[in-house]
Formats: structure tokens, C-alpha cells, sequence
């Protein structure tokens, strides 16, 4: 049981921090309305970054992987350091290496910026086409790839050379824009 001094102590105690709270608030700060909805987006970082792209089988047919890949919340943009991109399309793998990328927000266009490295095997004939070249806007949905720098397409001996390119990865065709140089070696 609590002594009637004691639980008087208590009460003037408690009216003693009530008043100091009282006097000690500003009267004039601003009342802050309760928030709608939150921003949950947030800019972030990940290392060591690998991802997946899966068809409606379930299989894959995009992975990248990257030392370290950012997002801007602000504008949805994403950017990578040296992405490594494969891509399956039937028989086909391509594999794409760049200096960086930018991811735009919609997810559905990737430039690869510096110098660009894109190569085709195919599985069953093992035919392989390599392609350098630098700033490449790759559309991801329909898997084309396009750039206006200076490009280098060889397949065994044979090479040609321009300037531009576009690129259908599913029907296994390029077209090159201007300054065609070409070398083709007979059998």
C-alpha cells in the first residue's frame, strides 16, 4: 500500500511535467495534416546483382548479371555497371557485354553505353557471330537492338563494317545503315 505522502508526491509530480510540457510547447508551430499515402519507393543499390526474365513456360530467356545495379525512385531509372545480358531464342544464345547501362523506367528499353559487345551461338550448328560496337538501344519485348555508332559484324573470316545498325534478334536479322564496307571469304 502506498502512503498518502507518497501518492500525493506522485500526483503533484506528474502536474508539475504536465505544465512543463504545456509551457514548453511552441504555440505557434504548424499542425501537420496526417499523410494520404505514404512514398514507399526508395533509391537503392544492389551488389553483385543477378536477374531473370522468364517466359510463359517458366523458362528463362533473359539473365543479366552485374557487379552493381542502382534505381533512382524519383524518375524509376535504373543504372548498371558492366552488365552481362543473355538472351535465348530457340537455338540461339546472344550474349551482350557493355561499359554501363541505363534501364529505363518502363523496363522495356536498356542502353548500353561504351563500347558493346554482341555475340550469337547457335546451339545446333555452333555458328558463332560477334558484333562491336558502342551505344546500343536494346528494346527488350521485341528483342531489337539498334545503335548510329561505327559497327564490326564477323562470322568466321568474313566481316563487314558500317555505320549503323539495327538489329531483330528473334528472326536472326540486321540491317546496316550507312558506309558498308564488306569482306567475304570464299570456301
Amino acid at each position: 500500500m502506498i502512503r498518502r505522502g507518497t501518492r500525493r508526491g506522485i500526483i503533484l509530480l506528474a502536474m508539475l511535467a504536465l505544465l512543463t510540457w504545456l509551457l514548453a510547447r511552441q504555440p505557434g508551430e504548424p499542425v501537420t495534416s496526417p499523410v494520404d499515402r505514404p512514398d514507399v519507393r526508395l533509391n537503392y543499390a544492389l551488389y553483385d546483382f543477378g536477374g531473370r526474365l522468364l517466359d510463359e513456360d517458366g523458362s528463362v530467356n533473359l539473365q543479366i548479371t552485374a557487379p552493381v545495379l542502382r534505381s533512382t525512385a524519383e524518375s524509376g531509372i535504373g543504372t548498371i555497371e558492366s552488365p552481362e545480358i543473355r538472351i535465348q531464342e530457340d537455338e540461339d544464345n546472344w550474349y551482350i557485354t557493355a561499359e554501363s547501362a541505363i534501364i529505363s523506367a518502363d523496363h522495356e528499353h536498356v542502353t548500353l553505353v561504351g563500347e558493346v559487345f554482341l555475340s550469337r551461338r547457335n546451339e545446333l550448328t555452333d555458328q558463332l557471330l560477334e558484333i562491336t560496337t558502342s551505344d546500343v538501344v536494346l528494346a527488350v519485348t521485341p528483342r531489337t537492338a539498334e545503335t548510329e555508332a561505327e559497327v564490326r559484324i564477323t562470322q568466321q573470316a568474313d566481316w563487314l563494317h558500317a555505320a549503323g545498325m539495327r538489329l531483330d534478334m528473334i528472326n536472326e536479322r540486321y540491317e546496316l545503315l550507312n558506309e558498308v564496307r564488306a569482306h567475304y571469304e570464299i570456301p
